[in-house]
C-alpha cells in the first residue's frame, strides 16, 4: 500500500470520479463537472470540477493530519476506495456522530420497511416491574406447572387411546388407496371432539392458552412482546423430525383429501396447544398475511389450503359431510388461499403413513420453488392511496370526468382488452408503490397472452355496465338534498360588484352552486359518465328584485343565514356506502366476483374506507383477506377441475390483489371524487364530510361572497398578467379552499404554481416552484433566528405549550416566592378577529424592515442538515433542519456544530448528515424576496387572478411568525408595562392578561376594545370574557362578565385564577370521536403500531403544565394525571375497535395487558423525569406518590372505561380488577383517601360526551 500522491489530490481524485458517476456521496456535495456555468465558481486545480457550494466535511478531511496518517498507513487505492464505496462516520461525544463519506444515510432508510433487527430496538423507559405484569406472571407459571410433563403425557395417552379404538373399529375395510374414501366421517368428528375437548380444557385454565405452547410455555425474559425469533436450521430439521413422530403417534389415519377441507379440525383455533406451530423456512420471516395449511395428499402431493377452510373447521355448526362428498368438493374448489393477519404462523400437518423418498424429493422441490412465488405482492407495504379524494378541484359538476378511464374506453371495439392491459399489464403502481427508486415501465404492445385474452369479454361487460349505469339517478337516491326553495334563492342572491371584476366571480360560483339541468337532451350528461360542456354546465341564475333592502345592502348576511342549513346537508358515510355500493353492483359483472362470499368481502372494505379518517389507510393486505382466489373461474388459464400447482394458485392471487387493487384505488376512489367534495372539518378532527357537488358549489359561492366582502382583493386585468409574465421573477398564484367550521367556513390559501402556468413547460414550473419555495423557507429561517436572537421582537408571543409552559412557571414563582397570600387576579381574554385578514401591508413592511435591516447587508450562513435517530419503536426517523448564523456564531467544523446541537438543541443518540451550506442569503436579499411576496400575492379563483392588497394568506409557513411579529411590535409601543406584578401571554392572536390590578385589567381592556387601526386590530366581542364589571367602558357592553369564574379556558387549558394550577381543558373531545383524531394504519403489525402510537400520544399529553408540582398542587396533579389515564383508555378502545383482520382482544389478553401496565409505569417515568429533586415514592408504597399509586389510578381509568364494553374486554376487568385490590393493601390510607378523592366522579362531564 503506497501513498503516491497527497491528501488533496486523493479528494480531488474521489470527487470528480463520483461527479463523472454521477452517484450520490456526501464527499460530493457542492462540487459539479465543469460547464458553461462554472466560469463564475471556483475550479479545483488538476481536475474539471468546480465548486459551487462550500462543504465542510470534504474540507475537514482535505486538511486534517489525522486523514493525511491514514493516507501514509493505507496508501493511495485503500483510501480512494474508503472513501468512495463506504460510508464513514466521526463520533462526537457523548453520543452522537456526523457523516462525511459515502451515500447519505438517509437515503437507506425506506419508508416501507415495517422493522428494523432487533439490536436498534430501544425501551422507552426502564421501569421495575408493575403489580400487573407481576399478576400475568405468576398466571403463566401456573400455566407451566400446569402443561409439565406428566401432566401432558397423561392428556397424551388418554387421546391416544380414543383415536387407536376409533382407527380399530375400521382396520379391516381399510386396504390400500380405497380405504380413505371409506373411512367413516362419524370417527372423524370424534377424533376431532376428542382433542377440542383436551383444548377446551386447556382454555378453561388460562385465558392465555392460545399462545401458549404444548411443550413449555413461552419465557417472559427473552420474548416480552411475543415476538417470533428466527431458529436456526439445524435445529429447525430436529424439532421437525420430533414433530413428525409426535404427528405418527397421536394423528389418526384419515382420508387426506377429505382432511383437506375439513381437516382443520384437527387444528381449532386454540389448539396450539397439541400440535406445535411450524414455520415454513421461507414463510416465516417474510410478510405473509395469514396462516397458511400446508397438506399432503395420499399420493405425496403438497396442498396449500385455506383460511376459509380453517374457519368452516373450527366455528361452524353445520354437520361434517360424507367422506365422498368432501372428496368431491374439494376437486371442485380445488385449493384456496385467503390473506389473514391474526396470526403469522404456519401449521404443517404431516403425512401419517409411509412417505417415499421421491414423494419427500418432490416437497422439497416445491419447498424450494415455494422461494420464488410470485405474491410478494401481497408481502409488502402497498396502501390505497386517499390523498387523491380530498378537495376536488374540478368543476361542481357531479359526473366523472372525460379522460376517466372507462369513459374513454366506451365505444372502443377493443375496449375490454385495452382495460385488460391496464389493469394487469401496465399497472406498475404496486411495483412503484413498493420501491419508489424502480423505473416506471408500460406494456408493450404484443399478443396478448391466452388467460388474458380469455377476460375480454368479461371486462368488456364491464364496460358496457358502465356506460348505461344510471350514476345520477342513484346518487339522488340514496344521497338526497334537503333544503328550502328560500335558502337556494339566497344563495342564488347576486352581490354588488364592489370590486373590478367581482361580479364574474360571483358568477362562477353561482354556476358552482347549480345543479346540472335535466333539459340537457344528452343522456350521457344525465346519467353522470361525463362532463357537460361549459357553456351547459348551468345557467346563471337571474337577479332576484323582491329582496329586502336590507339584503341588497348587505348580501353577506343574507348567504350568512343560509350557511348553516347548507352545513348541514353532508351525506352520512351510510349513505355514501350505499350509493357506491348499488354502482358496484350495476357495474360489476358477477363472475368477477366470483363467489358471493366475495362480493360481501369487498363491500365491507369499501364501506371501511369510506368511514376512515383523513390519514388512515387502507392496505393490500387487508383488501385481500378472506378472498376466495379459487371462487373466480375467471383467474384460471385452464377450465375444469385439476391440480393446481402452488405456483400457479399464487399467481392467481396475485392477478386477482391487481384487480382489486385497480377496483377500489381507481374506480372507487374516482366514483367518490367525482360525485362528492370531501373535506375534513374543524370541528371533528380528522373524520371526512361528504359533500355532494350541487351543496358544496353553494358552500362554495357563499364562501367566496364572505371572502370578497371581507378580504380587500383587486382583480388582474390581462394586461397586469402579461406585464407579470414578462417579470424575471414569476411570481406564484394561491388556490383557495375553504373547511366547514361549526357556523360557517375557514379560508385556506396554498400556494399551488405559478402564474399563468399553462405558458411555462412541465420542467420549468418545477424549477420556478422550487426556487421560490427554497427562498420561502430561507426567509422563514431567518426571521425565526432573529427573533430567537432578540426576543424582544416578539413582545408576549407564544409559539406552543413548551413557551406557555416557561411563561406561566415565572410568573408563578414569582408569586409564590412574594411570602403573602395569593392576590385576587383579574384577567383578560380576547380574541382579533380575522387578524391574517386585516395586517396592513405598510406596517407588516416597517416591522420586517426593523428586523431583517436591510442597509447592513448581513450575510447569513445556512446550513441544511439531516437527522437521523431510532424511535422507542426500533424504527429509524429522519428529520430535515435548517440552522441559521452569521459570520460573527459561525461555526465551519462539523464536529463544533454537532457539539453545539448536543448542548442546545439536546440532541442525542444522532447522525447528523450535513446537505449543504449557503453563504448567497443577506438581509437585502431576503428582505426584496419579503416586499416581493406581500406585494405579489396573488389568489386564483375561478379563471381569474386577484391580488391581496391587505392581510396574509392563511395556509404559509411564515403566517404565524408574521402575525405574531407584528402584534409583538404593537405591544412593544402601546401595551408596554401592562403586564407589571402580573402576565401578557398571546399565542398568535388569543391574548390572556392576568393581572392584580384593576386599572391595568380596565386600561388594556379599552386599548383592544377601542381598537387599533395602524395594525388592523380588532378584537372579537363575542369572544372576549373578563371577571370584572366593564358596563363603564365604552363599547364593552357585549363582552361576557364572569366575575364568579376561577376557570379559564384558554388554548385548551384550564387556568385557576385563585390557586394558579394549571388543568387541561377536554371540552374540545365533545361529540367527538376518538377515532377521529388517531390515524390507525393497517398492517402486518398492527398490535405494535397501536401499543407505540399510544405510548407516542400519552408523552403528549404529559406535559409540564400538568405535572410540575412547582406550579401544581398534589392533588391537581393527581387530577390531570387521572384524566390522562381515562382519555388513554378512550383511546386504547378506539384502537382496538380498529384493529384489522378481526383481532380480538381475547386471542391474545397479556399483549394488551402489558400495553396498560406499560402505560402507568411510562407516565410515571415522565412525572418523575418532570419533577427532579423531589422525592415521590419509595419501598413499601410510602411517599406523597408512589408508583403503585400511579398503577391504581391507571387500572381504575381503564376499569371505568372498559367496563362499558365488557363482552370485549371480559378477559381484561378480571385481571384488572384483582390488581386493584392488591395495589388497595399496599397502598397508605392517606393516600388512597386522596385518590378516591380525585376520581370522584369516576367519568368527568366532558368524557360522557365523547362519542366512542
Amino acid at each position: 500500500f503506497l501513498q503516491l500522491s497527497s491528501q488533496s489530490e486523493v479528494i480531488t481524485r474521489v470527487v470528480q470520479r463520483l461527479c463523472e458517476k454521477r452517484k450520490k456521496n456526501v464527499l460530493a456535495y457542492g462540487y459539479s463537472l465543469l460547464d458553461e456555468n462554472s466560469s463564475h465558481f471556483q475550479i479545483m486545480p488538476s481536475s474539471n470540477i468546480y465548486s459551487y457550494l462550500p462543504n465542510t466535511a470534504t474540507e475537514t478531511i482535505r486538511i486534517s493530519g489525522l486523514w493525511e496518517t491514514l493516507l501514509s498507513r493505507i496508501g493511495d487505492d485503500v483510501m480512494m476506495y474508503l472513501l468512495e464505496h463506504c460510508a464513514v462516520f466521526m463520533l462526537v461525544p457523548p453520543s452522537n456522530c456526523y457523516q462525511v463519506c459515502g451515500q447519505p444515510v438517509y437515503e437507506l432508510i425506506s419508508h416501507n420497511v415495517d422493522s428494523y433487527p432487533v439490536f436498534v430496538k430501544q425501551r422507552f423507559s426502564k421501569h421495575k416491574r408493575s403489580s400487573l405484569l407481576d399478576y400475568m406472571q405468576k398466571r403463566l407459571m401456573f400455566h407451566r406447572q400446569y402443561l409439565s410433563k406428566s401432566r401432558w403425557w397423561k392428556c397424551r395417552q388418554r387421546l391416544e387411546a380414543d383415536v387407536s379404538s376409533l382407527g380399530n373399529k375400521k382396520n379391516n375395510k381399510i386396504q390400500g388407496l380405497v380405504s380413505s374414501y371409506q373411512y367413516s366421517a362419524k370417527a372423524v368428528s370424534k377424533a376431532s371432539k376428542q382433542i377440542r375437548m383436551v383444548t377446551e380444557h386447556l382454555e378453561k385454565q388460562s385465558s392465555s392458552s392460545s399462545y401458549l405452547s404444548a411443550a413449555t410455555a413461552p419465557s417472559l425474559k427473552r420474548k416480552l412482546d411475543r415476538e417470533q425469533l428466527d431458529i436456526p436450521a439445524k435445529r429447525a430439521k430436529v424439532e421437525e423430525k420430533v414433530r413428525e413422530e409426535k404427528a405418527l403417534v397421536y394423528t389418526p389415519d384419515v382420508n387426506q383429501s377429505s382432511f383437506k377441507r375439513y381437516g382443520t379440525g384437527y387444528v381449532a383455533s386454540h389448539s396450539v396447544s397439541l400440535i406445535k406451530k411450524t414455520h415454513l423456512s421461507q414463510r416465516s420471516s417474510s410478510d405473509m398475511s395469514g396462516p397458511s395449511l400446508a397438506h399432503t395428499s395420499r399420493d405425496g402431493k403438497k396442498f396449500v389450503a385455506g383460511e376459509s377452510s380453517f374457519l368452516r373447521g373450527v366455528q361452524s355448526n353445520k354437520p361434517l359431510k360424507s367422506s365422498i362428498e368432501i372428496q368431491a368438493e374439494s376437486h371442485r374448489k380445488g385449493v384456496e388461499m385467503h390473506m389473514c393477519k391474526s396470526q403469522l404462523d404456519s401449521v404443517q400437518i404431516k403425512p401419517v403413513e409411509g412417505i417415499s423418498s421421491k414423494c419427500r424429493r418432490q416437497e422439497s422441490s416445491l419447498a424450494h420453488l415455494a422461494k420464488k412465488l410470485p405474491n410478494t405482492l401481497l408481502r409488502s407495504a402497498v396502501y390505497i392511496d386517499r390523498k387523491l379524494l380530498l378537495y376536488s378541484r374540478r368543476s361542481f359538476q357531479e359526473c366523472f370526468p372525460k379522460s376517466f378511464l372507462l369513459n374513454r374506453l366506451q365505444g372502443c371495439q377493443a375496449g375490454g382488452r385495452r382495460l385488460v392491459e391496464t389493469i394487469f399489464l401496465r399497472q406498475n403502481l404496486l411495483e412503484q408503490k413498493r420501491n419508489q427508486s424502480l423505473p416506471h415501465h408500460n406494456w408493450r404492445k404484443k399478443r396478448l397472452p391466452k388467460r388474458y385474452w380469455q377476460m375480454r369479454d368479461t371486462f368488456e361487460k364491464l364496460l358496457k355496465n358502465h356506460g348505461k349505469c344510471p350514476y345520477l339517478v342513484l346518487l339522488k337516491k340514496n344521497c338526497p338534498v334537503w333544503i328550502s326553495e328560500t335558502s337556494v334563492r339566497k344563495t342564488e342572491l347576486p352581490c354588488r360588484a364592489a370590486l373590478p371584476g367581482e361580479s364574474e366571480v360571483h358568477k362562477q360560483a353561482e354556476q358552482f352552486g347549480k345543479e346540472p339541468a335535466k333539459s340537457v337532451a344528452s343522456s350521457r350528461c344525465e346519467s353522470g359518465h361525463t362532463d357537460m360542456p361549459d357553456n351547459l354546465s348551468a345557467p346563471l341564475a337571474k337577479p332576484v328584485h323582491r329582496e329586502s333592502q336590507r339584503e341588497e345592502q348587505n348580501p353577506g348576511e343574507v348567504c350568512d343565514s343560509a350557511l348553516g342549513e347548507l352545513l348541514k346537508q353532508h351525506s352520512s358515510h351510510w349513505q355514501v356506502y350505499i350509493f357506491v355500493r348499488e354502482c358496484l353492483e350495476r357495474v360489476i359483472p358477477a363472475e368477477l366476483w366470483g363467489s358471493n362470499h366475495n362480493k360481501c368481502r369487498f363491500l365491507k372494505n369499501v364501506k371501511a374506507f369510506i368511514s376512515m379518517g383523513k390519514f388512515a389507510k387502507l392496505s393490500l393486505q387487508e383488501l385481500m383477506w378472506k378472498m376466495r382466489v379459487n371462487d373466480c373461474m375467471w383467474l384460471r388459464l385452464v377450465k375444469g377441475d385439476h391440480f393446481v400447482p402452488a405456483y400457479e394458485h399464487c399467481f392467481r392471487e396475485e392477478l386477482l390483489a391487481k384487480f382489486l387493487y385497480w377496483l377500489m384505488d381507481t374506480y372507487v376512489v374516482e366514483l367518490l371524487r367525482s360525485f362528492f367534495y370531501i373535506t375534513e372539518t374543524t370541528f371533528q378532527k380528522n373524520m371526512l364530510f361528504y359533500y355532494r357537488k350541487f351543496i358544496w358549489g353553494k358552500l362554495q359561492s357563499i364562501g367566496i361572497r364572505n371572502h370578497f366582502a371581507k378580504v380587500h382583493l383587486r382583480a388582474l386585468s390581462s394586461e397586469e398578467i402579461e406585464a407579470v409574465r414578462q417579470k424575471q421573477n414569476v411570481p406564484v398564484a394561491s388556490k383557495l379552499r375553504f373547511i366547514p367550521k361549526a357556523n360557517g367556513l375557514r379560508p385556506i390559501v396554498k400556494v399551488s404554481g405559478v402564474v399563468e402556468a399553462r405558458a411555462f413547460s412541465r420542467e420549468s414550473r418545477e424549477k420556478k416552484m422550487h426556487h421560490y419555495n427554497t427562498r420561502l423557507k430561507n426567509l422563514f429561517s431567518v426571521l425565526n433566528y432573529e427573533r430567537t436572537i432578540n426576543t424582544s421582537f416578539i413582545g408576549s408571543s407564544v409559539f406552543g405549550k413548551d413557551d406557555i409552559y416557561k411563561t406561566w412557571k415565572k410568573f408563578v414563582t414569582k408569586v409564590l416566592e412574594s411570602d403573602g397570600e395569593i392576590p385576587h387576579f383579574y384577567y383578560v381574554k380576547a380574541d382579533v378577529s380575522r387578524a391574517y385578514d386585516t395586517i396592513p401591508h405598510n406596517k407588516l413592511v416597517e416591522v420586517i424592515s426593523r428586523i431583517l435591516n436591510p442597509e447592513k447587508r448581513t450575510v447569513y450562513c445556512i446550513r441544511r442538515y439531516a437527522v437521523i435517530m431510532i424511535t422507542t419503536s426500533g424504527k429509524a426517523r429522519k428529520f430535515y433542519r435548517r440552522h441559521v448564523s452569521t459570520f460573527k456564531d459561525f461555526m465551519p467544523d462539523m464536529k463544533q456544530f454537532v457539539s453545539q446541537l448536543q448542548q442546545n438543541a439536546s440532541l442525542q443518540n444522532a447522525i447528523i448528515v450535513e446537505q449543504s451550506l449557503t453563504f448567497n442569503e443577506t438581509s437585502s436579499s431576503l428582505f426584496t424576496f419579503f416586499l416581493q411576496m406581500i406585494h405579489n400575492n396573488i389568489l386564483e379563483i375561478g379563471s381569474r387572478y386577484y391580488l391581496q392588497c391587505c392581510g396574509i394568506p392563511q395556509g404559509s409557513i411564515l403566517s404565524t411568525l408574521l402575525c405574531s411579529l407584528c402584534y409583538g411590535d404593537m405591544e412593544n409601543k402601546l401595551l408596554y408595562g401592562v403586564q407589571q406584578d402580573g402576565v401578557l401571554i398571546r399565542l398568535i392572536d388569543d391574548f390572556l392578561l392576568v393581572t392584580p390590578h384593576l386599572m391595568q385589567a380596565r386600561t388594556f381592556l379599552r386599548t383592544l376594545a377601542t381598537g387599533i387601526p395602524e395594525y388592523g386590530f380588532l378584537i372579537n366581542p363575542n369572544k372576549t370574557v373578563v371577571n370584572f364589571p366593564v358596563d363603564d367602558i365604552p363599547g364593552c357592553s357585549k363582552f361576557k362578565q364572569l366575575p364568579d369564574c376561577r376557570l379559564i379556558p384558554w388554548c385548551g387549558l384550564l387556568l385557576d385564577i385563585q390557586t394558579l394550577e394549571v388543568y387541561c381543558d377536554y371540552s374540545s373531545y365533545t361529540c367527538t370521536s376518538i377515532r377521529s383524531s388517531l390515524s390507525f394504519n393497517s398492517s402486518r403489525t398492527a398490535g405494535k403500531n397501536m401499543k407505540y402510537k399510544l405510548i407516542s400520544v400519552l408523552k403528549l399529553k404529559c406535559h409540564c403544565l400538568f405535572l410540575d408540582l412547582q406550579i401544581n398542587s398534589l392533588r391537581t396533579v393527581l387530577i390531570n394525571i387521572y384524566k390522562i389515564f381515562l382519555l388513554q383508555a378512550y383511546r386504547f378502545h378506539a384502537c382496538v375497535l380498529q384493529l384489522p383482520f378481526n383481532q380480538q382482544v381475547r386471542n391474545n389478553p397479556y399483549f394488551f395487558l402489558r400495553i396498560i401496565s406499560e402505560t402507568a409505569s411510562c407516565c410515571y417515568a415522565i412525572l418523575k423525569a418532570k419533577n427532579k429533586g423531589v422525592t415521590l415514592g419509595s419501598k413499601g408504597a410510602s411517599g406523597i406518590f408512589p408508583s403503585e399509586a400511579a398503577e391504581w389510578l391507571c387500572y381504575h381509568a381503564f376499569t371505568v372505561k372498559l367496563s362499558n364494553h365488557k363482552v370485549v374486554y371480559k378477559c381484561l376487568l378480571k385481571p384488572l380488577k384483582i390488581c386493584k385490590m392488591q395495589l388497595l393493601r399496599k397502598i397508605p390510607k392517606d393516600t388512597m383517601a386522596l385518590l378516591k378523592t380525585v376520581t370522584e366522579p369516576s367519568l368527568c362531564q366532558d368524557f360522557k360526551a365523547i362519542l366512542d
